[in-house]
Parts: structure tokens; C-alpha cells; sequence
């Protein structure tokens, strides 16, 4: 099967092994891990250039494209002043209203930071599920050049406004009324009138920030969240953080949503935040010329020299939890395990292991595997331990509503079970469960191969990339990766270890409930599409 990979950055070891070249002498910072921008020579001065696209919202991409450009070039210490701008229209949203509300958007933005827009491109494109702006700004260095990987040894490091801020305005965009009418109105007034400022830019504090000695390095906060930028800075200056992850400053209704999603805010994709690396003797005195550019900053936790690989307290997030949170979003079908997933089943699978003399991946190869004057009397000892589970088997909590919502938005469901047919279908005639499609080993598919759910999401005739696997364990992660869904794990049983690999994971069934009630669009199967 073709390794894929997921949405987000594509990791920067795949793209430095193919850019990382000679440049030429008037090169001062080319392509490396972390900065924000390339240094270039110009006619005598030193110019700032940098390029981002806003893929993850429609929503006033030609606003943030010319503002995350602009930021770009701020944290090295330079002012932007000329914009290029591509629109990428999707078919969808191709009609003149459309593009010249984009267009406008960019307009009016560099007006705003008095940038002039010198050029650029604009067409309709096939296959997007909505519009991309990619943005291009240059600049002139005001005084010295600023690096993400300029941090020094001793360094206190600071971060301005809060964690995820602009993942938490995406969030609300998109979902908005939903969240809104589980928490009422008032629970994100004192967020809707942050939101109505000019929150996103971080040009004035950079710029102030910059001009001050005691600063070493900035990076504006963007995918990947606080968490990757901290990874960023970490790894461009060849330090190790210490930080307080208490100290990381997160508004209230930033955690409720994070909550609501099964998300973490410090992977939250964070616009309009700033990190600030500063000698200690300048904290006051850069802390004084951020509020005068009208933010405070937050000392969360100090660069310390140290070899080896990167380390750091924050937890890194090459893929943005963003993604994480519109996973469900457009999808056409659902596919369940069902011991421990579904089923409360009393299995010690590493007892089993031994006392049926197997080690490999797979119980049900390592049994087929054994010579026929075994194979038979360890089936049966294998079946026997079946039976008994199934017999004390529960159902595991919110089981019902799940599937009742699923049902109501008339998505098709599918059950795929290592366990025999018989045990199957006895569990789920006892708890009164339906499913479009039950494949057990019986189908002669079994886990952890993704050819069962490959199988079952075939006969419900839905694509793969638009299903939900949902499971409790590594193998049923692995088996939806390889089958090309989506993968839920629920964090039942010390399940929490494989949360990185899987692409939604929650406590369990009745929090996955509550959030596909968030996501998915009342009474359609068709979803609102996934972000690009």
C-alpha cells in the first residue's frame, strides 16, 4: 500500500532532503528548519521574503493571507511593504461576488499595513473544497535581522496574547452555531469582542520587539500551534527548553472548544500570538515596549545549552489539531470494533498470548500457522475463552445514542470483529445493535490487516477517506490507516499511548457522541467537507 501522508506540514526532513543546495552569496538565510522568513541582498540593502498559503478556512483568507505573510517578515525584524497575492478558487464558490470579496479582503489588508500589492494570479481550480490565497511579502530589514535560531543560552522565553487564538476563531466560524447553542451566547462574548479587533497581527510588537538588543529571536505562532513553535524555535537555535506549560497563557473559551473537540490547545493553530527569546537583564524593558505596542507577554520558560536531539516539556504537533477537530466533518460512513470498543469484554490478552504459546502480530495467524496436531486443540481452547467473555460481556456506556445519532444523520454503519461469527451476532442480538455490515475472522479478513475494514467500507459503498474507523487499540489503528480511513481510538485501557497515531481520540463512546453532534451536519450524510 502507498504510505500517505496526513494533512499538514509535510515533515521538514522530506523537504530538506531534496531543496538543500548551494545558494548563491547574496543569500543571507535560506530554507531551514523553523524560520520564517529568507534574507536576501538587494541592491545594497537586506530584504526579508516570505510565502504562506491559508488553507484551513474560507473565511477571510485574503485577510489572513496578506496578515501571516506580514508577520512573517516582522519576527525578522523587518517592514512589510510589498505583497503578491495567488487565489485559488474553488468551483464551488467561483462566482464574481465570490472572487471580489477575496480580492477586496486582500486589498483592504494591505492597506491596512500600508503594503503595496504588486502582483500576483487568480483562477478557478479544479478539485479544491474551497479557496486557497498563497500570499508573498517582502520587506526591508529596519536594523538588524532577526532568526528563529538566534536563541542564546540563558534566554528567557515569552509569548504574547494567548495559545490557539486563531484556531479558536476558525472553530467558531465553522461551527459556530452549534457551539453556540450548547453553551449559550455568553460563553464567548468576551471572545467575540477580541475577535472583532485586530487581533491576528503581531507587526507592531515584532517590530518593537526587534529594535530592542536584548532580544535574540522571535517566531510567530502559526500550524502546528505553541507546541510546534516552541519544537521550532528549540530546533533552529540548537537549545533545550524548559517550560512551564501552566504558564502558557489559554483563554477560557479556547479550552471549551479544545474540550468539546477531543483537541489539545497547544497544537492549536495560533495566529496572532508571538514567542520572544530575550537576555534576562531585558525582560522589563521589552516587556515595557510590548505594551506600548499593546500586548503583554507571558516568561513560560528559559533556553538552555545542551547537545544531543531536540528536547522540550511542550509536547510537539507536526500536525496541526485543527485538523484533528475537522476529521468527522463530510464523512459518509462509520466502521466499529467491537471488543472493547463496543463491548465491555473481559479479554487479558497477554494472558491469552501465553497460555496459547504465540507471540506474532496476529493470535489468528499464529494459530493457523501451528502444525495440525495442534492447531485444533489451541482453536478450541481459544473459542472456549471467547465464549465465557461473551457471556459476561456488557455494553459499554453511551453505546445506543451513538448509534441512534449515526442512524438520524443516516450514515451507514459497519462492525469489523477478530471474534467468530457466532459470538457476533450473539452480542448483538442480546443488546438489540444493527449494523449495514458485520464482517468477523469467520470472513476469512481479520485484524490487524486493514483488508476487513477495506472490506466492509467496499460493501457499504463508501470511499475510505470519507469513513471513520473507530476503535479501541494499535491494531485497529493501524487497520483503518491501512485501509485509507480515518482513525478513532477511544482511550480505554491504557489506549491513551497510541492517541498520536490516530487522527481523533477521546476518553470514549459518549464523548465521540458529543462530538460528532458538533461536527456533522444535521440530517445528511454529505458533511461540509474536510479542509484542504
Amino acid at each position: 500500500m502507498i504510505h500517505r501522508l496526513r494533512q499538514g506540514k509535510v515533515p521538514w526532513e522530506l523537504v530538506a532532503e531534496v531543496v538543500a543546495r548551494r545558494l548563491p552569496p547574496e543569500v543571507v538565510l535560506g530554507p531551514g528548519a523553523g524560520e520564517d522568513a529568507a534574507l536576501v541582498r538587494i541592491g545594497g540593502e537586506l530584504w526579508a521574503i516570505a510565502s504562506d498559503p491559508v488553507s484551513f478556512t474560507a473565511k477571510d483568507a485574503g485577510r489572513l493571507a496578506v496578515t501571516v505573510n506580514a508577520n512573517d517578515l516582522a519576527v525578522c525584524g523587518a517592514r512589510p511593504s510589498l505583497f503578491l497575492a495567488v487565489l485559488l478558487v474553488a468551483p464551488d464558490e467561483a462566482d464574481p461576488v465570490r472572487v471580489r470579496e477575496l480580492l477586496a479582503q486582500v486589498v483592504a489588508a494591505c492597506d491596512r499595513l500600508g503594503v503595496a500589492l504588486i502582483g500576483g494570479h487568480t483562477e478557478v481550480t479544479p478539485g479544491l473544497a474551497h479557496s486557497v490565497v498563497v500570499g508573498t511579502m517582502l520587506g526591508r530589514v529596519m536594523g538588524r535581522a532577526i532568526t528563529t535560531g538566534g536563541l542564546r543560552d540563558g534566554d528567557l522565553v515569552g509569548i504574547t496574547r494567548w495559545a490557539g487564538l486563531e484556531g479558536t476563531a476558525i472553530l467558531l466560524a465553522e461551527l459556530g452555531p452549534r457551539l453556540r447553542a450548547l453553551h449559550g451566547d455568553a460563553a464567548f462574548r468576551e471572545l467575540d469582542a477580541v475577535l472583532s479587533g485586530d487581533w491576528l497581527s503581531v507587526v507592531p510588537e515584532a517590530l518593537a520587539a526587534a529594535a530592542d538588543p536584548a532580544v535574540s529571536a522571535l517566531h510567530d505562532v502559526t500550524e502546528g500551534g505553541v507546541g510546534e513553535a516552541l519544537w521550532e524555535l528549540q530546533r533552529a537555535s540548537g537549545m533545550r527548553l524548559e517550560v512551564d506549560l501552566e504558564r502558557v497563557p489559554v483563554r477560557p473559551e479556547t479550552r471549551l472548544l479544545c474540550e468539546e473537540l477531543g483537541i489539545d490547545p497547544l497544537g492549536l493553530i495560533g495566529s496572532g500570538a508571538l514567542l520572544v527569546g530575550c537576555a534576562g537583564e531585558g525582560r522589563e524593558r521589552v516587556a515595557a515596549a510590548l505594551a506600548a505596542a499593546g500586548v503583554g507577554i507571558e516568561w513560560i520558560g528559559r533556553a538552555r545549552a545542551g547537545g544531543g536531539p531536540p528536547q522540550c516539556s511542550v509536547p510537539r504537533f507536526e500536525r496541526d489539531e485543527i485538523l484533528r477537530a475537522f476529521a468527522g466533518r463530510g464523512i459518509a460512513a462509520v466502521v466499529f470494533d467491537m471488543d472493547g470498543t463496543l463491548i465491555d469484554s473481559d479479554y487479558d490478552w497477554p494472558s491469552i498470548r501465553r497460555r496459547l504459546g504465540v507471540s506474532g502480530r496476529s493470535i489468528i495467524d499464529d494459530l493457523n500457522g501451528l502444525p495440525d496436531s495442534e492447531r485444533a486443540a489451541r482453536w478450541a481452547e481459544l473459542e472456549a475463552i471467547e465464549t465465557r467473555a461473551t457471556g459476561a460481556a456488557r455494553l459499554k456506556e453511551g453505546v445506543p445514542e451513538l448509534l441512534a445519532l449515526l442512524a438520524d444523520r443516516r450514515l451507514p454503519t459497519a462492525l469489523v470483529t477478530n471474534n467468530s461469527d457466532r459470538n457476533a451476532r450473539e452480542l448483538l442480538a442480546r443488546y438489540g445493535l444493527r449494523f449495514d455490515v458485520v464482517l468477523t475472522r469467520d470472513s476469512g479478513l481479520w485484524k490487524p490487516s486493514g483488508a476487513p475494514v477495506e472490506e466492509a467500507v467496499r460493501r457499504l459503498g463508501a470511499a475510505p477517506e470519507r469513513c471513520l474507523a473507530v476503535g479501541d487499540s494499535r491494531y485497529d489503528v493501524e487497520a483503518a490507516r491501512e485501509a485509507g480511513c480515518g482513525a478513532v481510538c477511544l482511550l480505554y485501557q491504557g489506549a491513551e499511548r497510541h492517541r498520536e497515531l490516530a487522527d481523533l481520540a477521546f476518553a470514549g463512546i459518549p464523548e465521540l457522541t458529543r462530538y460528532l453532534a458538533i461536527v456533522l451536519d444535521a440530517g445528511s450524510s454529505t458533511g461540509g467537507g474536510l479542509p484542504s
